[in-house]
């Protein structure tokens, strides 16, 4: 091995234990792969390895893929060696590696071809995406702990849904009428009631002034509640079915007091300039607007909007051969939080700002299912907010008016087919073309000529002027 050499390693990470692999910049095997553990023994074993390389004025690049956790040790013990040593790690995107180890179409996939795989991924690709892996490794650990914060609030509140769900169920079968106030989810006094009265037989012994007693039920919805109840076509309740309600409704509430707080605490972290320029966008509130801006981070890593809705997964997907074009549903590729936060943000901003309710009430006129619909506006809200991250300005629907006119005066102007990749051999019909490619010449030819025919006019016109 030469001075100032570069060696790529791959680090494939398990539970525990990792493997490593070793090349160098001709994707020669420079060690035998080894595996360690991911304890002091394995670390202290870990460094004396790198050691042997970098004294010898050998640069080391490692590449370790994003498993949301189990990495991270790894990555801390080499961002420390960075310091004394020629060391560089970064996090990769699993989906990226995926398909280099699937292109060697080997039989057998294992933790040492998945760590050649990932170490030859960073040989092909490390002058081109540096700086794009940097900004994803080197992140603030404040932020990396509140995005954390912000996971483990999204994770209570699917258990609170499940929850939820399991409490709708034995609701239909104990108070099916109850199910009308349930509409946009179920309201805290409802909540209070079942702890108190959790099915219809508890609710026809209990009086009218017992149910007003509650917060949130008046002396009208009382007298509603006791006659659906004196109606209800539930069936015998049992103990233990009163029982599993009042638990589930319990469990409900402390989640919901928990995730309240936790979001508090997140709002309280993270208050920056960005979240209150989000903010201006009516229907945006607090947590939607720090819990954007924390999962975008550092947009300069998007190089427009195009590749940010891509990574988010929030685009239609299309596919083009031939004669043929073909479109699918949203991606949905990418970070699910942000679009199960994307969605909650579309459906406030479609309520409350009248910019949104229009495109929305738009799209559903023009034949789009309200999910497609709601669907369009969560790509329309993430490409606004990145132009306003971006030129840090407040919301405007002027600006995002004269975009759209942009857009779609360019899109009249773009032809059925690209003169530039036909730049080696003018458009003609006489090839062996189909019917659909041969409309599309001819479309060419006709703008070709009506625009001669203008330049003549206007050469004429000029002639004549002088």
């Amino acid at each position: 091995m030469k001075k100032n050499e570069v060696i790529f390693a791959g680090i494939d990470v398990s539970k525990g234990y990792a493997d490593f692999h070793l090349m160098n910049e001709c994707k020669t095997m420079v060690e035998k792969g080894f595996q360690l553990d991911d304890n002091q023994h394995g670390h202290q074993i870990l460094k004396e390895i790198i050691g042997r390389y970098t004294s010898n004025g050998i640069t080391l690049i490692f590449g370790i893929e994003n498993t949301g956790g189990y990495e991270q040790n790894w990555v801390e013990l080499l961002k420390k060696m960075k310091k004394s040593a020629s060391v560089e790690v970064y996090k990769l995107n699993p989906k990226a590696v995926k398909h280099q180890i699937a292109s060697h179409l080997k039989r057998t996939i294992n933790d040492g071809v998945s760590a050649e795989g990932i170490a030859e991924y960073v040989a092909n690709n490390y002058q081109q995406y540096r700086h794009k892996w940097s900004n994803s490794t080197y992140h603030d650990p404040t932020e990396t702990s509140l995005q954390q914060l912000f996971r483990y609030i999204n994770s209570l509140i699917k258990q609170q849904t499940a929850k939820s769900n399991q409490l709708e169920k034995l609701l239909y079968q104990n108070f099916p009428e109850m199910l009308s106030f349930c509409k946009n989810g179920k309201p805290i006094w409802l909540l209070q009631m079942l702890c108190k009265y959790p099915t219809a037989l508890n609710v026809r012994k209990a009086s009218v002034e017992r149910l007003d007693a509650i917060k949130g039920i008046t002396q009208k919805k009382a007298r509603e509640i006791k006659e659906l109840a004196d109606k209800s076509v539930a069936k015998q309740s049992l103990a233990i079915d009163q029982m599993i309600i009042k638990e589930l409704v319990e469990t409900i509430l402390y989640y919901q007091r928990k995730i309240n707080t936790l979001k508090q605490l997140l709002i309280d972290s993270y208050m920056s300039p960005s979240v209150a320029l989000l903010k201006t966008i009516k229907g945006i509130g607090d947590w939607s607007a720090a819990a954007l801006v924390l999962l975008l981070g550092d947009i300069s890593k998007f190089k427009d909007t195009n590749q940010l809705v891509a990574f988010y997964g929030v685009h239609p997907r299309f596919k083009q051969s031939g004669d043929g074009k073909w479109g699918v549903k949203m991606s949905k590729q990418g970070d699910k939080h942000m679009r199960a936060l994307l969605f909650v943000a579309a459906n406030n901003v479609i309520i409350h700002n009248p910019y949104f309710s229009k495109l929305y009430k738009k799209h559903l006129a023009a034949g789009k299912k309200p999910k497609a619909a709601k669907g369009i506006i969560m790509h329309k809200l993430l490409r606004i907010i990145y132009g306003m991250l971006k030129t840090q300005t407040a919301f405007d629907p002027k600006v995002d008016e004269i975009n759209q006119e942009k857009s779609l005066a360019s899109v009249n102007q773009q032809l059925p087919l690209s003169t530039a990749v036909r730049r080696y051999q003018s458009v003609a019909l006489n090839a062996p073309i189909s019917r659909t490619n041969h409309k599309r010449r001819r479309a060419v030819l006709e703008h070709q000529t009506s625009s001669k025919d203008v330049n003549t006019v206007s050469s004429q016109t000029a002639l004549e002027q002088k």
